[in-house]
This record gives C-alpha cells, structure tokens and sequence, in this order.
C-alpha cells in the first residue's frame, strides 16, 4: 500500500493542487487586466491566506498555505510577464532545485552525518517515539511545542528540497497552460494523455527502483539523477490524471460524480482545514478519541477514504443553502472588506 501510494499519489497531487493556483491566477489576471484596484486587492487576499495558514500551521505542521501565500506574492509581481518567458521562468525554477543540489553536493552535503532510518519521518534533534509521545501528550503546551517543531523542520526541508521554487514554478506553468488555451482542446485528446502517462509512470518506476530522497541533500550524482527523474515523473504523471478527467468529463459530461467534485472544489479551503480538525478530533488525546501512533496504514487509508467521502457529501449539501464555503465566505468578506451575503435566496 505504501508503495502503490508513493507511486501513484505521493507529490503528484500538490502539482495539481499548485498548477490550480497558477490557473486561478492566470483567470483573476485575464479579467482585471485594467484594473487598477487589482493588485492591492489580491495582496490582501494573500495577506489573509496567510493569516489563515499561519493559524493552520500552528496545529498542523504540515500546512501548505503560507508557502502558497509567499509565493503568491512573487507571481503577483511577475504578473505582466510575456507568455513565452513565464513558460520558460516556470521551467527554470522547477530545474533550479537540482542546481543548488549540485552546489551543496561540493560544499557541505558530503560532510553531514547520515540518520539511521528508524521510521518514515526523521529529524535529527529528536527520535519518533519522543514525536509520538508528544502528539500523544495531555499537556497543551507539549502538543504546540512538538507542531512546533515539526513546522520548522518542515521549512528547513525546503532547502533540500527546494519546494518553494517549485511551487512558483507551478504557479507559473498553470497560468501559462490557462493563457495559452491548453485547456480548452489540447487537454482533452487521448494522445496527450497517453504520451504524459508513459511518460509519468516510466521516469516514476525508474523513481521507486532507484534509492534516494527528495527532501535530502544529494551526496552523489547519482542523488542529483534520482531528483530529476523524480521530477519529470511527477510532474508528467500529474498532468496526465488532469487530461485523463478532461476526457471523462468531455466523454460523460452528465455523470454524478462532477457535480460531487465540483462541490468539493469550491469548498477546497474549508475541506483542507477541516480535514486537520477531524484529524486532531480523531488523533490527539487531548480533545478526544487517541488514535495517534496506534493504526497501521491500511486503517489510515481507510480513513482518509471516509474522511473524503463524508466531506464530499458535507459540501454538496452545504452549497444546497449557503453560496460558500464558510471560510471561503470568511476569506472573501475580509479580503473585499465587506459582508457578503451566505444565505442564498
């Protein structure tokens, strides 16, 4: 199970959930093009998304809303840049990772000591079991003080990783693909997807057989190797589970599974906070039901799964009386500074 999800799920879905960004950029841009009001408008929409997240990140570590926010801002200012050079900066900045890791690889990365693996998450400052024993705490102070961190180690994972040029990589790469039409025919025919699928899952098997870490820093070239096949897999894969659903929507239009999707999507920001609250409702002692450390993955797994059908289920019929979600309303009204309507007729 942990091999089918590295395989088919692990980095491929934050792509989409990057390249929506960019997509959602690329629309706002298209239709404020003239308008002054604009870019202080969206600043304080990004101000706001950092806010929450800031707020998100204090009780889950893995929040991806600040990194969002942040690199909101830089596309903010490269928002009038020609369609070609915003492909090419897009390609430039997924590739830079692997240029930085080429210098770490001659200046310091050989020189730090190896962790033993003990579990799936490492940190070099403290073993799991103290990690579990903290999110298993009684004690408030003890649970913030491990988020804590863990948040920070996350931000330090960056830098291996390089997460934050790819993300703005992929805000770029989803804008483009907006401006540029790719999604009105191209995305559709079979060819497309049949190419970024042979693509994604040949340079993905060659991931999953080689040895390596997208989040450590390269030590060899064959390190450097691994990261670039990794990100030519992900990114191929990621685009072709978006041409597959662009064909089955095109082929099934009327299917009930859309409008379930499409109510899950308009409420994204409250069902990605709210999948943290039913985590700690589910996990943590301190509020109620002590599952931390205690499943194995498959029952994970199978929570995840009915975590997601229930919040798919929660939307639709949420959106039946209310024109949003209740934080996209939240985030609107402050962003706009006005009290729009949630109720509808």
């Amino acid at each position: 199970l942990y091999n089918i999800l590295k395989y088919f799920v692990d980095t491929k879905f934050y792509t989409i959930f990057s390249l929506l960004f960019g997509i959602g950029f690329g629309l706002q841009i298209s239709k404020n093009k003239d308008n002054p009001s604009f870019p202080p408008l969206y600043a304080r929409r990004l101000i706001w998304l950092l806010i929450i997240g800031s707020l998100h990140a204090a009780i889950w570590s893995g929040d991806i809303l600040m990194l969002y926010a942040l690199m909101g801002f830089i596309m903010l200012l490269l928002r009038n840049i020609e369609q070609k050079s915003k492909l090419k900066l897009a390609l430039v900045l997924f590739a830079f990772p692997i240029f930085l890791d080429i210098i770490y690889m001659y200046t310091f990365a050989k020189e730090l000591t190896p962790i033993t693996p003990t579990a799936l998450k490492m940190y070099p400052d403290m073993t799991p079991e103290e990690v579990v024993a903290g999110f298993q705490s009684v004690n408030l102070f003890t649970v913030f003080k491990t988020n804590f961190h863990n948040v920070i180690w996350r931000w330090f994972d960056f830098i291996p990783s390089g997460r934050p040029f790819k993300v703005l990589g992929l805000f770029l790469l989803g804008s483009y693909l907006y401006s540029s039409g790719y999604f009105n025919e191209k995305v559709k025919k079979v060819k497309t997807f049949i190419i970024l699928f042979i693509f994604g899952m040949g340079f993905t098997y060659l991931v999953m057989t080689l040895k390596g870490g997208v989040s450590a820093f390269s030590k060899t070239w064959m390190d450097i190797l691994y990261k670039l096949i990794h990100e030519v897999g992900q990114i191929s894969l990621s685009l072709s589970y978006i041409s597959l659903i662009a064909i089955l929507l095109n082929a099934f239009p009327k299917l009930f599974v859309w409008d379930a999707l499409k109510s899950y999507g308009r409420m994204s920001l409250t069902s990605y906070i709210g999948q943290t609250l039913l985590g700690i409702l589910v996990f943590y002692p301190i509020i109620a039901f002590d599952y931390y450390g205690k499943l194995s993955l498959e029952s994970i797994f199978y929570f995840g799964g009915l975590m997601l059908i229930v919040q798919i289920i929660f939307s639709m019929l949420w959106l039946k009386w209310f024109k949003f979600g209740p934080i996209e309303w939240a985030w609107r009204c402050l962003t706009y500074k006005k009290l729009f309507p949630i109720l509808k007729q």
